[in-house]
């Protein structure tokens, strides 16, 4: 029951943030900067490698087969939906934040590790 709860939480989230992104946003945000791939092809791969590892939490689905009742039928087009939800869920929310703040306005030192590293270099 409690993860039924934040899942929809997360849900309900995630969309005050794609309505907001695209009421409030602007379409000049896309391309203003540098154009649409300022980073060519090696950036779009780099952003593709980083949300492979937002779907790996699909395989804990298929270990519940043991609990469904039917497997065979109901495991795949359980999967194969959860995957395009989220995967619609993820663009429509990419979108919406780039709407709202060009790449360019984003801070350098965005992670920790990056502060971590600087750190390190200066003792």
């Amino acid at each position: 029951m409690l993860n039924l709860i934040m899942t929809a939480f997360h849900v309900v989230f995630f969309g005050l943030i794609i309505i907001a992104g695209f009421c409030n946003g602007k379409v000049e945000n896309l391309v203003k900067p540098g154009g649409i791939a300022p980073y060519g092809v090696s950036g779009i791969l780099d952003g593709a490698a980083i949300v492979y590892f937002s779907y790996i939490g699909y395989d804990t689905v298929s270990t519940m087969a043991e609990e469904i009742r039917n497997p065979s039928k109901t495991l795949p087009v359980g999967i194969v939906c959860s995957v395009l939800i989220v995967s619609a869920l993820y663009c429509l929310m990419a979108l919406a934040l780039c709407l709202l703040l060009p790449y360019n306005m984003v801070p350098g030192c965005y992670c920790q590790w990056k502060r971590m590293k600087s750190k390190r270099l200066k003792q």
